[in-house]
């Protein structure tokens, strides 16, 4: 199919570390920070099977739904409110096994759909794991160097997100966006949309919507992991446009965001001449936990309707520190990050 040379990879062949296949995974990160990956393990029945728990879900009454209002472990049902409306998701995040227990959930979600969840979050998982040993043997480092810094019983880290957007009944002017142009914060993202709609910034600047691919999974490269590669690996903006959007129905989407555990060093690594990395000393310390606290703490201060987050000199100095340690390693523009005003304070 015509893709406009948007990256699409096989693999269900396998990936050998040193092989074809892993330098077109390296190649696509590299120059788009996007790609869809076939034949990646995970099936469409699979796929559907959340798609329709979801749906089920959330056809409850709105007081069922808050029996499991999400809690700190990323866990529960989470709602949004902007000015063009109303989106809701089920996030199951957490360390592995702790959906299953169920702690948090509504009866709705009895043990065989925990179950099912488990299942599909653990398939992700395995799949963030392969992508991550590619790029560590392709930078010369030790194939697990990455991947081991992702371990799914250590927690906060990795979150499933199956999204909701109602169709809305009066559409907004057409360069209001419906997700505005931004780069994710985490090492990657999966995601499986129902609808087009999502448009990537390509290489040379200009904006392409990402095919539709059968059972295929669009993956791209997070702020974090573009940090950790020495900025080797591309976090692309990314936007979705009302314009490109079935009119009058609902936008149904699932995304996995592989993250980092909150420990890792995003920093400690350069580019070398010959493309592998090495650690370097002289760079600025910075973790998963610090970056990411950062990054929810400058987009909540951006939205005056958040009150609730600390004002405090301690975390407005420290805030300020981690920005400029980003703004040094130079990624995240995207997402406003260096127009935190904390940071030209």
């Amino acid at each position: 199919m015509d893709t406009d040379g948007f990256p699409v990879i096989d693999i269900s062949g396998g990936v050998d570390l040193l092989g074809e296949q892993a330098e077109k995974i390296v190649q696509a990160c590299k120059v788009w920070g996007f790609m869809i990956l076939t034949g990646h393990g995970i099936s469409q029945k699979t796929v559907d099977r959340m798609f329709e728990l979801h749906q089920g879900f959330c056809e409850q009454p709105v007081e069922a739904k808050r029996e499991c209002l999400i809690d700190e472990r990323q866990i529960g049902y989470d709602v949004k409110r902007s000015k063009i409306g109303v989106h809701e998701c089920m996030v199951f995040g957490g360390k592995k096994g702790e959906v299953l227990e169920g702690k948090n959930l509504s009866t709705w979600w009895d043990t065989e759909r925990r179950a099912e969840v488990e299942e599909f979050k653990s398939a992700a998982h395995h799949l963030g794991q392969r992508l991550l040993r590619v790029f560590a043997v392709h930078f010369g480092l030790a194939a697990d160097y990455f991947s081991s810094a992702h371990n799914d019983e250590k927690g906060p880290g990795s979150v499933l997100r199956m999204l909701h957007y109602p169709k809305l009944e009066t559409l907004p002017d057409k360069n209001f966006p419906r997700l505005y142009a931004h780069t994710d914060w985490g090492s990657l993202t999966f995601v499986w949309p129902r609808s087009g709609g999502l448009e990537v910034e390509t290489p040379s600047g200009t904006w392409l919507e990402v095919p539709l691919v059968q059972q295929g999974v669009i993956v791209n490269v997070g702020d974090a992991m573009s940090l950790w590669s020495g900025r080797s690996l591309k976090s692309t903006l990314h936007k979705i446009s009302f314009d490109k959007l079935p009119v009058g129905d609902d936008r149904w989407s699932m995304a996995y965001f592989v993250n980092a555990n909150q420990d890792a060093p995003l920093s400690v690594l350069r580019r070398e001449i010959n493309g592998t990395l090495s650690h370097d000393k002289d760079a600025i310390a910075l973790t998963m936990g610090e970056y990411a606290w950062a990054r929810q703490y400058m987009s909540q201060k951006e939205d005056a309707k958040n009150n609730w987050v600390s004002t405090s000199t301690a975390d407005i100095e420290s805030a300020k520190r981690i920005a400029r340690a980003v703004e040094a390693l130079g990624v995240a523009n995207g997402s406003g990050l260096i127009n935190f005003s904390a940071v030209k304070a």
